[in-house]
């Protein structure tokens, strides 16, 4: 197949991967184009056979978070002061990144991967009119019980459902990497952004430094679930294609040293432990992933591009 950054047909072995999140049975192999360092999922499962790898009492986007972490209670606070800004926001804002938020004020938001609407429903509370699609159900049910009428059941592919030049920002929060074409994603998002409007995409960075040094125990890799990794570069490369203009790329990365830290400690040394969870963990690692982001080899990056 051709690599759709590049359009190359040469393809490297990278290494062997496994679902390491939930222990699901399965094998898989990630090729990485020897052209552009895009990487991609072999074999490519169907949506049937992915949706077993995405249990619903489980995976973490599907419920709602009842027990916030230290650094996801810090995380709302400065949501719900993007605009109105404090003292307090201000000195947070330098130590810790708030991924995929808006650049404007307020506006018309559609959230492709919602879940059960965490974002969605801190983004209304400070006058985004806001939108949402997921393929889970439950998590649908989940956001309505919070008052987010305007999210609805679905994947990317229905965007097709809604007006032309509808929405200010469309954001995709680790979702682009889960989907079975990623092109074809921001060639909708781009005909129903308005003129000017603004796409935000969050995912892992294949060529950072956490997953060069884990490669199959890096926590981000999130076999076989993510289909397609990216580098700043190749998703830069694929917006420009699809017609998005100045992209911007910020690091914004979280948990993922400790959580590959956790999957080597399962496998190698054989001790099933919970570190991820562990907040006071999180928080000592956190300084070396802050300095790994702001020198531009950080674990998750955020592009933003304009129509």
């Amino acid at each position: 197949m051709k690599c759709i950054i590049c359009g190359k047909q040469s393809w490297k072995y990278f290494f062997d991967a496994r679902d390491r999140m939930y222990g699901i049975s399965g094998q898989f192999i990630e090729y990485k184009c020897a052209g552009c360092g895009f990487v991609r999922l072999h074999p490519k499962l169907s949506p049937a056979e992915l949706k077993k790898y995405y249990p619903p009492a489980r995976y973490y986007s599907y419920s709602v978070n009842k027990k916030p972490s230290i650094f996801t209670s810090l995380r709302e606070y400065l949501i719900l002061h993007l605009n109105q800004k404090t003292l307090v926001s201000r000195i947070l804002e330098l130590f810790i990144r708030v991924p995929a938020m808006p650049s404007a004020a307020n506006g018309k938001i559609l959230d492709i991967g919602c879940g059960s609407g965490d974002t969605l429903s801190l983004l209304k509370l400070i006058g985004w009119d806001v939108y949402g699609l997921d393929i889970d159900d439950g998590a649908i049910k989940e956001a309505h019980k919070r008052g987010l009428h305007k999210v609805s059941l679905g994947s990317y592919k229905d965007l097709k459902n809604y007006p032309d030049n509808n929405f200010d920002v469309i954001r995709l929060y680790h979702v682009i990497e889960h989907l079975d074409d990623p092109g074809s994603c921001l060639t909708l998002a781009y005909k129903k952004l308005k003129q000017g409007g603004e796409i935000i995409i969050g995912t892992p960075n294949v060529n950072s430094f956490i997953a060069r040094a884990f490669r199959q125990y890096w926590y981000n890799l999130d076999c076989p679930r993510h289909l397609s990794l990216f580098s700043p570069k190749t998703l830069g490369t694929l917006a420009s294609y699809k017609g998005y203009q100045t992209p911007k790329i910020r690091f914004c990365s979280g948990a993922g040293l400790v959580g590959s830290i956790q999957y080597v400690y399962k496998d190698v040394l054989s001790k099933d432990i919970d570190l991820v969870n562990r907040s006071w963990l999180v928080m000592i690692c956190y300084p070396l992933e802050w300095i790994l982001d702001t020198i531009g080899v950080g674990d998750v990056f955020e592009l933003r591009a304009i129509k």
